[in-house]
């Protein structure tokens, strides 16, 4: 078997050496079912495997680079995906008991492009039932425990994802966002997470729409070229997409190329409190990027009021899934389904109209900046079983640890979660940058600037090679 330390390196490193035909992806495959067999079962990264599938992929890919033929951006490499993604003949579950039995016709459109760029796909990660907690508990599954401190969670609703990677248990993690689903495990774990624009990969061809809009697939990986690596490969739309984002040049060459001088605007302002480690991290970034020469300076958003909006959109979406048995939910996605009819088409349409324009009011803060800086979450990966226990409390909860992330749900902004702080206590603290409309491009330079000038060290220490 090849050596371990290959698990921990980049999706770029392995695609280029499997190119190169230094390393075969039948060696990484072995090399990663091996870590995953003797490390996950304490961190339940993973629900499902798909060996089968993944030896056929890798054995495809050998082919390819034998013949000399045109390989795809992750040809070969060893990915996972997301429970609550289709993944043609396997369980579509959604992460719901009620859900268990059903199984994928189709792929999901990022799920599709995966497979046509080569990749090999290890199989499925934890995430809690719809996506609606940010943390990975939920009835079907074993919570997802963070790396860094197994009594800590991984976060959600991407928490197998950002485990699996931080724990080097596949190279790059596909992910879904709705309200931070994705720079939330990314800042728990300390990987980094990147939540596309809007309309930049479709929700097809299950879906028009996600969530109103609001949720998309996504990258976590451990460095910001890797989430630029994995958005090439997943991007792209369906004819007849309600939204969708052109793409005019390669995402890639953003994260290898120096920023221009940006104007960027930092906060650590909420509805609710920061806590003290987080909000220093931000503002010792904040310093950095002006040493570096960016034009840097502090703003004040109002981030609270979509708050109302986002817990309408996701009451409305939990109530028009085909649920039969309600008994089989988790209690919070219980509640939701019992309040969604009291939501009429027109109480629907109203919160739409709503968020829209409160958009529009924020999006506006871009007409002084680029970039802003904010910290990704108000405090550090919490113990599991900590919050969103009481349903009564439980949204409260979870959207004044969310106060940073939500809002660029709404307004379908690209965020990016880095991994540039740490806590005395050990644990990961993320940083988010978020881009104007569209704009990967400036966010993923600006990222693989901060990453090389300050260089995070990888948080699973105790899980990598010595």
């Amino acid at each position: 078997m090849i050596d371990d330390a290959w698990a921990f390196k980049s999706a770029l490193e392995q695609a280029r050496a499997i190119a190169a035909r230094q390393v075969k992806p039948s060696e990484l495959v072995a090399l990663y079912y091996e870590r995953i067999g003797r490390i996950d079962p304490e961190l339940n990264a993973y629900v499902l495997l798909t060996r089968e599938l993944a030896e056929s992929q890798a054995a495809a890919s050998e082919k390819r680079v034998t013949r000399g033929e045109q390989l795809g951006l992750l040809d070969g490499v060893p990915v996972s995906i997301k429970e609550t993604a289709a993944l043609a003949g396997y369980r579509n579950s959604l992460g719901s008991r009620v859900f268990e039995k059903s199984i994928a016709q189709v792929d999901s459109f990022a799920i599709g492009r995966l497979k046509d760029e080569g990749a090999v796909i290890l199989g499925k990660t934890n995430a809690p039932e719809f996506g609606t907690r940010p943390i990975t508990e939920g009835p079907m599954f074993p919570p997802a425990r963070n790396p860094v401190d197994v009594s800590r969670t991984a976060g959600g609703s991407s928490g197998g994802a950002a485990a699996a990677v931080a724990a080097g248990l596949c190279a790059l993690s596909h992910g879904g966002d709705g309200g931070g689903s994705i720079r939330i495990p990314a800042s728990c774990c300390g990987v980094v997470g990147l939540k596309p624009s809007r309309g930049r990969i479709s929700s097809g061809p299950l879906l028009g729409e996600d969530w109103a809009g609001l949720a998309t697939s996504g990258v976590i990986a451990r460095t910001v070229a890797d989430v630029a690596l994995g958005l090439d490969a997943m991007s792209g739309h369906l004819p007849g997409d309600p939204y969708w984002a052109e793409i005019p040049e390669p995402f890639l060459r953003a994260a290898e190329r120096k920023p221009a001088t940006l104007r960027i605007g930092w906060t650590i302002d909420a509805p609710t409190p920061v806590e003290p480690e987080v909000a220093a991290s931000v503002e010792s970034v904040a310093a950095e990027l002006a040493r570096l020469g960016h034009r840097v300076k502090r703003v004040t958003p109002d981030l609270g009021g979509f708050r109302p909006l986002i817990q309408i959109l996701a009451v409305t979406a939990v109530g028009a899934l085909p649920i039969t048995n309600p008994e089989l939910l988790d209690p919070l996605n219980r509640r939701m389904l019992e309040v969604a009819p009291r939501s009429t088409a027109v109480d629907y349409l109203k919160a739409l109209i709503e968020l829209h324009q409160q958009a529009r009011q924020l999006i506006a803060t871009w007409d002084e900046i680029d970039v802003l800086l904010t910290p990704t979450l108000t405090y550090p990966a919490p113990r599991i079983g900590a919050i969103g226990q009481d349903v009564n409390t439980a949204s409260d909860e979870f959207l004044d640890w969310l106060s940073f992330t939500h809002p660029f749900n709404c307004t379908g902004q690209p965020a990016i979660s880095l991994p540039l702080a740490t806590s005395n206590a050990g644990l990961p603290i993320g940083v988010q940058l978020v881009g104007r409309p569209r704009d990967e491009y400036s966010i993923l330079s600006l990222g693989a600037q901060l990453e090389a000038t300050l260089k995070p060290q990888a948080r699973a220490s105790r899980l990598q090679p010595r």
